[in-house]
C-alpha cells in the first residue's frame, strides 16, 4: 500500500507541476485505475462486437455476447454504429447478420451497458438501419435506414422492447432534432432523390397514435441537421435570404416568433450549449470530408439581444459542447494538414475553447480513423443531438486516432491538457454515456 500511494502522490505532484508550466506529462499506469471514474465508454471493437469500458480501459464488457441469444459461436453477426440512452443505462446499436446465400439482415438490438438483456427489437427485409438517435425518455429509438426499392431514407421510432414501431417520414437528405418532450421533432429532408441541401424542405412533426407532419413556410439555407433549445421552446435552422445567401433563424417552438440571429456564409452546423445559454455555429466551405469553417458564439442570454463573438478557432471540421455549456471540443485542420501524400491521410487537432474567457487550450494532434472522417465528421452536427465524446464529469474526451503501428486507438484525453493522451483500447465509433 505505501508502494501504491508514492506513485499516486507522484502523479498529483506531476499533474501538478504540468499545469504551472504548460506541459503535459506522460501518465503514470497506476493514474488510470485511482482515478474517480466517470460514466462508461462504447466503442466497436476490433473483432466487429459492441463493447463498454471506463476511461482507463478497465471493466470490459463485451455487449454483442451472442449466447445471451442462445446462438452458437462464432456467430457472423457483425456490429456498428452504437448509441447511448439519455439515462446511461442502455445501448442501442445495428448488426449486420450474413446469410448462407450471402444476403445481409440488417437489425436494431438493445442490451444494457453492463452486457445484459441483448434483444433484438427491429427487423425488416425493405430497411436497412444506419444511424441510431435515442427519444429523450429512454424508452424509445428512432433510426434512420436506407430502403429496398425507394431511394430515400425512412426514420422509424421503435420502442425499446420491440412492441411497437411506427414510421415517420422518408427523405433523402434527411435530418432531425427532437425536443425535450420526445413528441415534437423537426425535419429537414427532401421528399425528391437526388436533391441537394438548399433544395429542401422543413417540416415540425407530433408523434402519436398518428403522425401530424406541418410544411413549415420557411425556405432552408445550406445547413443539415436542426437543433432545439434544452428547454424545447425554439429551434434554430438555416435559411435562404432574397440575395441567395443564408442566415441562422431562431424559431419559437409554436412557430409564433421568427428572428435573425446572424449572416452565414456557404454552409452552416450549429448546435445549442446544453445550459442553453449559448448557439456554437461554423460555417464554410463543404468538402468530401464535410465543411471547414471558423467557429463563432451566439449569447442568447437575452433572447431579444443576440450577442454574435468570433473565436481564434480556425478551420473547424466538427466540435462538441461539454455537459456543462461552457466549454467546446473541436477539431481542427492541423498546420501539417495531409500527413502522408500517398495515403492521403488528414491530421486533425484537438482543442477546447472556454467560452467565457475565450481561452483555447491544446490538447492534442491525431490522425483519424476512416470511420471518424467518412461517418462521424461530415454529419457531426447530427451526431450532436445523439452522442457526446465529453465525459459525464466534463473532465475527458474520448476520440479515434489511428497509432504508430497504424491501428485504430481509443484515447482519453485530459480537457486541461495537463496530461499526455491514453491509450484505452483499440475499436473505432467511441461515444461517452451522458451519465
Amino acid at each position: 500500500m505505501k508502494i501504491y500511494i508514492k506513485h499516486i502522490i507522484m502523479a498529483i505532484v506531476a499533474t501538478f507541476v504540468a499545469g504551472c508550466q504548460g506541459l503535459q506529462m506522460p501518465q503514470s499506469p497506476l493514474l488510470g485505475t485511482f482515478e474517480r471514474k466517470t460514466g462508461h465508454i462504447v466503442y466497436v471493437g476490433m473483432d466487429s462486437n459492441i463493447y463498454t469500458m471506463n476511461q482507463a480501459g478497465q471493466d470490459v464488457v463485451m455487449v454483442t455476447d451472442q449466447t445471451q441469444l442462445g446462438l452458437e459461436l462464432p456467430d457472423n453477426t457483425t456490429y456498428f454504429y452504437p448509441a447511448w440512452s439519455p439515462d446511461g443505462e442502455k445501448l442501442a446499436f445495428v448488426g449486420y447478420r450474413r446469410g448462407d446465400d450471402r444476403s445481409v439482415e440488417v437489425s436494431l438490438y438493445t442490451a444494457r451497458y453492463d452486457g445484459g438483456g441483448l434483444s433484438k427489437i427491429f427487423s425488416q427485409p425493405d430497411k436497412q438501419p444506419f444511424y441510431v438517435y435515442w427519444l429523450p425518455d429512454s424508452s424509445n429509438i428512432s433510426l434512420l435506414s436506407g430502403t429496398t426499392g425507394d431511394d430515400r431514407f425512412v426514420m422509424d421510432i421503435v420502442s425499446i422492447d420491440g412492441s411497437a414501431s411506427q414510421e415517420i417520414s422518408r427523405g433523402i437528405p434527411f435530418y432531425w432534432a427532437w425536443a425535450p418532450d420526445g413528441y415534437t421533432l423537426i425535419t429537414h429532408k427532401s421528399s425528391r432523390p437526388g436533391a441537394k441541401l438548399g433544395s429542401t424542405s422543413l417540416s415540425l412533426v407530433k408523434v402519436g397514435d398518428t403522425v401530424i407532419d406541418t410544411s413549415l413556410d420557411i425556405r432552408p439555407s445550406l445547413f443539415q441537421s436542426p437543433v432545439f433549445s434544452p428547454d424545447g421552446k425554439y429551434f434554430i435552422v438555416g435559411i435562404q435570404n432574397s440575395e441567395g445567401g443564408g442566415k441562422l433563424m431562431l424559431v419559437e417552438e409554436s412557430g409564433g416568433r421568427k428572428q435573425i440571429l446572424n449572416d452565414i456564409e456557404g454552409q452552416a452546423a450549429f448546435d445549442w450549449s446544453r445550459d442553453g445559454d449559448r448557439v456554437a455555429y461554423i460555417s464554410g466551405s463543404p468538402t468530401v470530408y464535410g465543411m471547414v469553417g471558423e467557429l463563432a458564439l451566439i449569447d442568447l442570454n437575452d433572447i431579444d439581444n443576440p450577442i454574435v463573438s468570433e473565436t481564434n478557432a480556425n478551420g473547424v471540421i466538427a466540435f462538441f459542447w461539454n455537459n456543462s455549456g461552457d466549454k467546446l471540443a473541436y477539431f481542427s485542420i492541423g498546420e501539417s494538414g495531409i500527413a502522408d501524400s500517398v495515403t492521403q491521410e488528414f491530421v486533425l487537432d484537438l482543442s477546447v475553447l472556454d467560452v467565457k474567457s475565450g481561452e483555447i487550450i491544446s490538447l492534442t494532434s491525431l490522425r483519424p480513423t476512416d470511420a471518424f472522417m467518412t461517418q462521424i465528421a461530415p454529419h457531426f452536427d447530427q451526431y450532436q443531438r445523439s452522442s457526446t465524446i465529453w465525459s459525464p464529469n466534463d473532465r475527458y474526451l474520448v476520440i479515434n486516432s489511428i497509432t504508430e503501428d497504424n491501428q485504430p486507438g481509443i484515447f482519453v484525453v485530459d480537457a486541461t491538457g495537463s496530461l499526455q493522451p491514453r491509450l484505452a483500447n483499440y475499436g473505432v465509433m467511441p461515444f461517452w454515456s451522458r451519465k
